[in-house]
């Protein structure tokens, strides 16, 4: 009993992290169309933004602040990085024409950019430690039961907080004015423009807002277990992943398919070990790409990203 209750809360903290980076993602992406793998750049940024404003030096200085104002700055921070994306990068591609595949590769050089300079930076490819103190324990126990769970505070948090954003982000697109610009822009841009909707505007807004999302993801990650430099690309394809199997064009099935892929890594992890962990996320992936092409919670519509890859 207390292995299956261990097991799903790992899973829900796990999934509900990688739900968090999907959910970022599919919002550009549904709005965007591009593949935007440059999304790790924007957990990069707020997790090294955390550390180096905690407990790191830059340029010789220690700021040494309070983990509560880095995490505040690191995720400003990483809104910020989401404005310099949309205009010198995606919006340079979209003036001269740029393709799916010259946005996709610009989109990954510009994150292997951003990878090797926090690497110079950092002057290391390993894990930065996480900043703060040891993180607070619970062991509940209950022997009519039969339970003995160990879990921290944080797991608990980052549950707690992706499902506040996820309930936030839901509502933004269903009941204020910027919401249905973006679902206008979404489903119609020319329509969108012909009937007064700034384009470029909406664009800007979707990369804020998604590379914000990345940036919770990052501190959250950066306060729990640390980070580096080289986890951006593999967190971007993680994201990636989950979109694709919860559904291209709805965000539900990102939320969906990130809480699939914890859960996939989760059991393996226990039932075969650590290093089957990666292996099966992506086992997921491709059984569902076989015999649901358009997603757990995608209709045949959704179809589109699979053609282009």
């Amino acid at each position: 009993m207390d292995t299956f209750i261990q097991i799903a809360i790992n899973a829900l903290a796990l999934g509900s992290l990688y739900a968090l980076l999907s959910l970022g993602f599919a919002v550009i992406y549904n709005t965007v169309r591009i593949f935007h793998v440059l999304h790790g750049a924007a957990f990069l940024v707020a997790g090294y933004s955390t550390y180096w404003f905690t407990k790191g030096e830059i340029f010789g200085y220690s700021p040494g602040f309070n983990i509560w104002v880095s995490a505040a700055i690191g995720i400003i921070l990483a809104g910020v990085s989401g404005v310099v994306m949309e205009m010198l990068i995606y919006r340079q591609f979209r003036k001269k024409g740029a393709g799916f595949l010259v946005s996709f590769l610009g989109s990954l050089a510009a994150l292997f950019f951003v990878e090797g300079l926090l690497i110079t930076v950092a002057k290391t490819t390993h894990r930065m430690a996480r900043p703060g103190g040891p993180l607070p324990t619970v062991n509940i126990q209950n022997e009519s039961l039969g339970l003995d769970l160990y879990f921290t505070w944080h797991t608990i948090n980052t549950i707690l907080v992706v499902a506040v954003l996820v309930v936030a982000v839901t509502l933004f697109f269903k009941y204020t004015q910027w919401g249905r610009m973006i679902r206008a822009v979404a489903s119609n841009p020319d329509l969108a423009v012909a009937v007064g909707i700034n384009a470029s505007h909406v664009y800007l807004l979707v990369f804020i807002l998604g590379s914000t999302l990345a940036g919770v993801g990052g501190v959250m990650q950066t306060y729990e277990t640390g980070i580096t430099p080289i986890v951006g690309i593999h967190l971007a394809i993680t994201a990636a992943g989950g979109v694709i199997i919860g559904g291209i064009g709805s965000l539900p099935g990102a939320v969906v398919g990130g809480l699939a892929l914890g859960l996939a890594q989760t059991l393996a992890a226990y039932f075969l070990g650590g290093n089957w962990a990666e292996p099966a996320g992506f086992v997921l992936l491709l059984l569902v790409v076989l015999f649901r092409p358009y997603g757990l919670l995608g209709t045949r519509e959704h179809r589109e990203l699979r053609r282009l890859l």
